[in-house]
């Protein structure tokens, strides 16, 4: 044993210019947290009855890419990967969920035996197939992505020709206590939060395999965004309004807001403009009395195009 440890890992990111090609010149960002990728062989048996129907070869089908990443959120530090989990693309600091391909190479790098050589596994074609992110009151922000890639390459100690690797300049956490404005639902007057989590879940968004190659992928099909809002709110003077709307089918849309972030100029502002209760549950087995409330993000195609938009470096 040679002392070797897991925070020894090196993970690093570069956005893709062209889906599963890794830029010619890397300018690779290092993550603060570790990239956890696999590239998993599909393994075909060939069993014989002269082997008493036992196995007695095997061979690749295919490998299959994927991943996570999950930490307290930062600001800055991730817009690539928000890119990627929306389909979408910033323009004038606004992002919203789209259906554009947007891609980037994972290498992660661990050194052979303390000190020694860097082996270095890189994956490309990488995306964002869905993912959380998670408000919980006296604790950080936090995320989690999930992660499907089109392809992967054999281990190697070699860099890449002209690649740099630059440290995350961002580095300060959000917290979800100073770090969450208020959160509004329109025409409703909201009581206290005790924990929120937003759903970016997709609907067929999968990998496509295809003929002829082991290791890449057609692509990665863009599937349907169901966002979905679960949070836990006090019981209290304004709790009727939810409990009924979410038991009347024709209850009004409304907008959803959350605000992410204290320091002007690096806030998030998080907005579903077309959403409905679903549940809207009473919880009474605690010592507070709680709601537990469910809110479905639709497809706004009066105003937004869109059933998720991110503002960024709001004032």
């Amino acid at each position: 044993m040679v002392g070797i440890a897991s925070n020894q890992l090196r993970s690093a990111f570069v956005a893709e210019t062209t889906a599963n090609t890794t830029p010619s010149t890397p300018s690779f960002t290092n993550s603060d947290v570790p990239i956890n990728m696999t590239a998993t062989p599909n393994i075909i048996e060939h069993r014989s009855l002269a082997g008493k129907g036992e196995a007695v070869e095997t061979s690749i089908g295919g490998i299959d890419v994927a991943g996570t990443m999950s930490g307290t959120l930062v600001y800055g530090a991730y817009d690539d990967m928000l890119e990627s989990l929306l389909q979408g693309t910033w323009a004038t600091n606004v992002l919203k969920n789209a259906k554009t391909t947007q891609t980037f190479t994972v290498e992660n790098a661990i050194a052979a035996g303390d000190g020694g050589t860097n082996t270095m596994m890189r994956y490309t074609g990488v995306e964002v197939s869905g993912g959380s992110i998670t408000l919980t009151s006296n604790a950080d922000i936090t995320f989690a992505f999930d992660l499907l890639g089109m392809g992967s390459a054999d281990t190697t100690t070699s860099a890449i020709t002209g690649a740099t690797y630059t440290d995350q300049s961002q580095r300060t956490p959000l917290s979800s206590g100073l770090d969450v404005g208020t959160i509004a639902m329109a025409g409703y007057t909201l009581d206290a939060f005790e924990s929120a989590t937003i759903n970016f879940t997709y609907e067929g968004r999968e990998a496509q395999n295809k003929l002829g190659s082991d290791y890449a992928k057609g692509g990665i099909t863009k599937g349907a965004l169901l966002a979905e809002i679960t949070a836990r709110v006090y019981v209290d003077s304004n709790f009727a309004s939810m409990y009924n709307a979410a038991r009347d089918n024709n209850h009004t849309l409304f907008s959803t807001t959350f605000p992410l972030g204290s320091v002007s100029g690096s806030k998030y502002t998080l907005v579903f403009p077309k959403c409905k209760f679903t549940t809207s549950n009473l919880d009474f087995t605690g010592t507070a009395a709680m709601q537990d409330v469910t809110i479905r993000a639709m497809y706004d195609e009066a105003t937004e195009d869109a059933s998720v938009k991110l503002t960024r470096a709001v004032s």
